[in-house]
């Protein structure tokens, strides 16, 4: 049933309007001015622009970085809601499934706010309620008490595979394992909507496809720089990607050495970002490189294909980017790092 509604149309009104909304994206000529600006001057500078409505209305409640995180936001709430307005029905599935990535941020941001304590009216301004979770809905699962309850009354996972990781967790309290099951989740769910995808739709399914190597990377990556157990990784793992073989990932995740990490992807059609990272950098830098590698993707669907689907994917994944480079930036400022260290913090094209 599915199948026959993934047909897609190039639609005039809706290729103009995202059109524009692309050209208001900040450039690396903004991100060089603003990051010699103070957060003061920062919020200033975004006032000016498309943030103006949230930061206006956060700034009557918030200030400083609560204002920039509330603003940041409830912008890109904005934006999301206002792509399903104006889309083609015929790419509603798509967009559908690539938003309700964030009903898992949503659950994960919940279930963090019970455990430190947090009252609901901070709660609520956490939350991008753009999936299948309505605002209305999470507010409603915020009264449960239980992270076991939460979870089962989300509707996003089947309770039986659950059972033995909340029972887990309410020895130890430890999320990590949780966030780390609601994220193979949503990708395990990607993997059999990709499989639905025609070929009209060929460059949306191969950026699903490349997502999921850049999650096998990133979650192999943490296993090294966390020095987890490789069978505690092996179950998040996800075969499904663009240009990573099951064989690559199994080799990948028996490295316990960053070097021997590098030197396997070396042998992958990741190669290419190696040149641009060594065994000094971070585990963020790293993330870094892999957001930008995605970005790149992305602006390959603005340009290879006039397909409408294409270039609202781009779109949506370019301004999360955007968002989360000025997030970096914000906090940055208050930690003081040096412009050259931000730089290597933040994705631009």
């Amino acid at each position: 049933m599915a199948q026959k509604k993934l047909q897609y149309e190039f639609n005039p009104y809706t290729f103009a309007r995202i059109s524009a909304m692309k050209s208001l994206l900040l450039k690396k000529e903004d991100y060089d001015k603003i990051m010699k600006l103070s957060s003061s001057e920062i919020i200033k500078f975004l006032q000016e622009g498309v943030y103006a409505p949230e930061i206006n209305k956060a700034a009557l409640k918030y200030s400083g970085i609560q204002l920039v995180e509330n603003s940041l936001n409830k912008h890109l709430e904005r934006i999301f809601l206002k792509l399903k307005l104006i889309s083609d029905p015929s790419i509603e599935f798509l967009m559908i499934q690539y938003l309700k990535r964030y009903d898992f941020y949503n659950l994960k941001t919940l279930i963090r706010a019970k455990q430190s304590g947090l009252d609901e009216s901070k709660f609520i301004d956490l939350l991008l309620p753009v999936g299948t979770l309505k605002k209305d809905k999470l507010k409603k699962l915020f009264t449960f008490d239980t992270v076991r309850e939460i979870i089962e009354e989300s509707g996003l996972i089947i309770k039986s595979e659950f059972n033995e990781l909340l029972d887990s967790y309410e020895q130890t309290k430890d999320l990590g394992e949780i966030e780390n099951m609601l994220d193979y989740h949503y990708f395990a769910d990607s993997v059999e909507f990709a499989k639905q995808i025609p070929s009209e739709g060929k460059l949306f399914k191969e950026f699903f496809k490349f997502e999921f190597d850049v999650y096998n990377i990133k979650l192999i990556l943490k296993k090294i720089f966390f020095k987890l157990e490789t069978k505690y990784v092996e179950k998040y793992l996800i075969f499904d990607g663009k240009d990573l073989s099951k064989r690559s990932i199994n080799d990948l995740v028996q490295c316990d050495k960053l070097s021997t990490f590098l030197k396997e992807l070396s042998k992958t059609n990741y190669r290419k970002i190696l040149p641009e990272i060594n065994e000094s950098d971070s585990l963020l830098r790293y993330e870094v490189l892999l957001e930008k590698f995605l970005l790149n993707k992305s602006i390959l669907l603005y340009h290879q294909n006039p397909l409408t689907v294409d270039l609202v994917l781009g779109f949506m994944f370019a301004k999360e980017i955007e968002v989360r480079n000025l997030r970096v930036i914000i906090k940055s400022k208050k930690l003081q790092y040096t412009e050259d260290y931000v730089k290597n913090l933040i994705v631009i094209k």
